[in-house]
Parts: structure tokens; sequence; C-alpha cells
């Protein structure tokens, strides 16, 4: 008998009530209509009904299976894709909103992905995808280095050149305060940028 939630919870009904379950699909999950078919083919219960939700299981089946395939075609399309990016080197990919979607290859199989839109994606964090074979990769949040260079630790060089002629207090709080609040900030919009920046990435590079 096919496992799921809804066997135990259906053990009690009769026969008649199985069968109004299976046939309404309108109130009851395809799961919970199949259990009560799957109890009536334990009690030798003969209906038509059984037959019919084999049936729709089975269409089911190679429904979710053709969507599987089909998206393991487009990974193995957006790999592809990725692939000819040459190592060290970059390439851009216009999206519909004027923005850019930036893919950089760090080496062999990992890749540095964020969206350009100037001045706020300037302190944004990046997503970095790792290829692990012709059609699967992983992809996680990481932060955007260069800003961390330009504005974290060149914040804090400016500072010390202030409090030296002056203009601000000689206090090492202050000092990396410019770095804490980029890599902060980064931090806080990972989750955001992850999901945007992946969302592009499945959209511009799956597509045929």
């Amino acid at each position: 008998m096919t496992k799921n939630r809804f066997v135990e919870k259906f053990k009690s009904k009769s026969n008649s009530e199985l069968e109004v379950i299976a046939m309404n699909s309108s109130s009851f999950v395809f799961d919970a209509r199949y259990a009560a078919v799957a109890l009536l083919k334990d009690r030798n219960y003969d209906s038509n009904i059984i037959e019919q939700l084999e049936r729709e299981s089975e269409m089911l089946k190679k429904a979710q299976s053709k969507k599987t395939e089909n998206l393991k075609q487009e990974d193995q399309r957006l790999i592809r894709r990725m692939k000819q990016i040459p190592i060290k080197g970059s390439r851009q990919y216009g999206l519909k909103n004027g923005n850019e979607l930036q893919v950089k290859r760090l080496n062999e199989h990992t890749f540095q992905v964020r969206i350009e839109d100037h001045f706020r994606s300037a302190l944004a964090p990046v997503i970095i995808c790792k290829i692990k074979d012709d059609s699967s990769y992983l992809c996680y949040p990481f932060l955007y280095l260069k800003p961390i260079f330009e504005y974290g630790i060149g914040g804090v060089v400016l500072t010390i050149l202030l409090s030296w002629l002056g203009y601000v207090k000689n206090d090492i709080l202050i000092f990396v305060v410019p770095l804490i609040v980029t890599i902060g900030l980064q931090f806080l919009l990972m989750p955001f940028f992850y999901l945007i920046i992946l969302n592009f990435l499945r959209k511009r590079l799956r597509g045929k």
C-alpha cells in the first residue's frame, strides 16, 4: 500500500466515504485522494475510481519527471554558458530593467555573480557559484570585497588622516567605523540580494 500521511487518518472511514474522498478533487489534495484509493485497494473494494486515480498518478509522475529533466537541461545550459567565460575574465548580461548581471570567473569551477545598478549596488553583496558537474552547481551569498577595500579600509585610512590633522577625535573606535559599517551593511543585505541575483542568473542564462 502506498504510504503517505493520510492513510492512517482515513483507516477508520467506510468504503463509501473513501470513494467520495477519492472522487473529490476540489476539496482534497491528490495525496489524500490516493490514500483513499490505496485503502480501497487494500480492502479489495471494486470501483472505477481506483483505476482513474492510478492513471492520474502515472500522469503526474510523468509530468514531474519531464519537469525535472527540463530543469536539468536548463542547468546544463547555464553551466555551459558560464564555462565559456575565461578564467579571471568576466561577462556582462543586460537585464530588462536596465541593470547588468555581471559574472566573473575566479577559477576553474568558481564564479562571482553580482548585479550592477551603479550607486545602489556599490555596497551590495554578491553570490559565489561553484560548478559541481555538468548539470549541478552550488550558490551561496558572499561579501563583495571591492567596496570593503575602497570604502571600508579606505575610510579607515581617511579617518586616521583626519585624526592626525585634528579634524576628528583620536579614538580607535572611530577609526574602524567605516569598515564595520561597510561589512555590516553587506551582511544585512545578503538574504535579499542572494535571492534577487540567483533569480536573475537563472532567468538570464538558463533560457534558450
